[in-house]
Order: C-alpha cells, then sequence, then structure tokens
C-alpha cells in the first residue's frame, strides 16, 4: 500500500494549486500569457509563498493576493503600512481578501497615491465590519 506523508500531500496539493492559478492566470491576462513557463511557475511560487506568510490559507486569498502580486510586484503590500497591519491582523481572511482588493484597485488608478490606496482600505473594513472582527 502506497503511503504519503503530510508534507508530501501539502507539496502535491501546492503543486496542483499553482498550476491551477498559474493555466488561469494565463488565460486572463496577456502580459502574463506572454511570459516564458519558467517565469509564470517562478511567479506563482513567489506569490504563492509570500501569499502564505501574510496568512492567506484559502484558494481565494492566495489567488487574490497573485492578482495584486501581478499587477503591482509580489511583495506590494510593503508600501502601505496600514495595509502590511491589515494582513497581518486577526480579522477573517475573506475580509482582508475584499480590502486588498480594494486597496489594489485603488491603487492602479490613474493620480493613485497611498493615502488614496489607506482611504480605500478603510471604506472597505468600514463597509464588512458586520462580517466579523473589527479591522487594525
Amino acid at each position: 500500500m502506497l503511503q504519503c506523508s503530510a508534507e508530501q500531500m501539502q507539496r502535491i496539493g501546492n503543486d496542483v494549486f499553482r498550476g491551477r492559478l498559474r493555466r488561469s492566470l494565463a488565460g486572463n491576462d496577456k502580459d502574463f500569457a506572454a511570459m516564458s513557463p519558467e517565469a509564470q511557475k517562478s511567479f506563482v511560487i513567489a506569490s504563492h509563498e509570500q501569499a502564505s506568510r501574510l496568512g492567506f490559507r484559502t484558494e481565494q486569498g492566495v489567488a487574490a493576493y497573485a492578482l495584486g502580486g501581478l499587477w503591482l510586484g509580489v511583495g506590494f503590500e510593503t508600501s502601505s503600512p496600514l495595509l502590511q497591519r491589515l494582513l497581518q491582523s486577526p480579522i477573517p481572511e475573506a475580509r482582508k481578501v475584499h480590502a486588498m482588493g480594494d486597496w489594489v484597485h485603488d491603487q492602479l488608478g490613474p493620480g493613485s497615491t497611498p493615502q488614496s490606496g489607506d482611504a480605500a482600505l478603510r471604506r472597505s473594513l468600514g463597509q464588512t465590519v458586520n462580517w466579523g472582527i473589527n479591522g487594525p
């Protein structure tokens, strides 16, 4: 009988998820699709690892972080102390994903500033207060 350790199962699960994430990004973003397969794989691994360090545990959370990383660069959260605090806080992941998405959306707009991103983050947290624990 074949047996796999928990570590092996985790690696297999990560590989399967990363493959799905890479295919999804390639199918929906022409710039990502134009990257070499090696660059795509490296980006997905780096995004997944950074999202995990930030506490994202769900596929939705990791994928949302990867999108932000694709558009703003992996590690984009370091440009906002407020966003960093949010991502390290104990609030539910669904609220983090929603607020982070609003912050990223703001930063992609013309004339965005760190302050406008933080304002978008505060608005988002205010809109989702009934979802769970209060934000940072």
